[in-house]
């Protein structure tokens, strides 16, 4: 960051100095190597961040010409997972194509859609993208809501979340003439209860959230007039979820009133 446009060291570690959790957090311009982190190397519980891969990997599947965006899937009973969306509501032999999918993934956070891209993508593929873009601590291992195991959770990293978002922004050469579309998605996601009540009304922010019981995650690429800012705020270990919310705030606030 710029002297002029360099958020505090000091005012970021009062605010999680108390912090009932364990936090993690990126912030940086884009553009800029210098950013603060705290944490930015520890392992979370991807929960419904791990989506971020799988939208990448989908449009780039659809700018290679491997599938079709228009292709459809039919919904089986089977294919029913708990948790975000509505699709579990929704009766099987329901045809969806998968740009569908891909929109209700994103802007709703949709398991049972996530799972069946997933399934038409191929999880090594998913896995390879997440590879070849760097995030060096992040792998998908299994569906959403698809394990009991919690060795066997979807991990990664606020660094690895960062270069996710930043890859958005700064390789959407790789997506070809779909280059926009990813950004366009998680600007119109329905979750905004974190990260965009800490910035006035109508700011430009493409992010994505995670939850769980004692875990909250927002993310996300924050548009000012001149610059636009990283912001990836992870938590888990929470005595009460509204704390994790209320720290995705307050970090935004200050990125928006110091940085932007």
């Amino acid at each position: 960051m710029t002297d002029q446009h360099r958020v505090s060291k000091n005012t970021f570690e009062s605010l999680i100095a108390n912090f009932p959790g364990t936090p993690g957090i990126v912030v940086k311009t884009l553009g800029q190597e210098q950013c603060f982190r705290f944490n930015a190397e520890l392992l979370f519980p991807a929960a419904s961040l791990i989506k971020l891969p799988i939208l990448w990997e989908f449009f780039y599947q659809c700018a290679t010409g491997r599938i079709d965006p228009t292709e459809e899937i039919e919904l089986r009973d089977e294919d029913i997972a708990i948790g975000f969306g509505v699709l579990r509501q929704l009766k099987p032999g329901l045809k969806l194509r998968l740009h569908d999918l891909a929109v209700l993934m994103t802007v709703i956070s949709d398991n049972t859609a996530a799972n069946l891209l997933i399934d038409r993508l191929g999880m090594e593929n998913i896995n390879t993208s997440i590879q070849n873009l760097g995030l060096m601590h992040t792998k998908l291992q299994h569906k959403l809501h698809d394990s009991s195991d919690l060795n066997q959770d979807n991990f990664t990293t606020p660094t690895d979340m960062a270069r996710m978002l930043e890859s958005f922004v700064q390789q959407q050469s790789l997506l070809g003439e779909y280059k926009h579309e990813p950004l366009k998605l998680l600007e119109g996601q329905h979750c905004k209860n974190k990260l965009h009540l800490g910035v006035p009304k109508g700011t430009r922010l493409a992010n994505k959230t995670g939850e769980a019981l004692w875990l909250e995650h927002d993310v996300g690429v924050l548009f000012g007039q001149r610059e636009a800012a990283v912001i990836v705020v992870m938590t888990t270990g929470l005595v009460e979820n509204y704390q994790g919310i209320e720290l995705c705030r307050e970090v935004a606030r200050l990125v928006y009133q110091e940085l932007l």
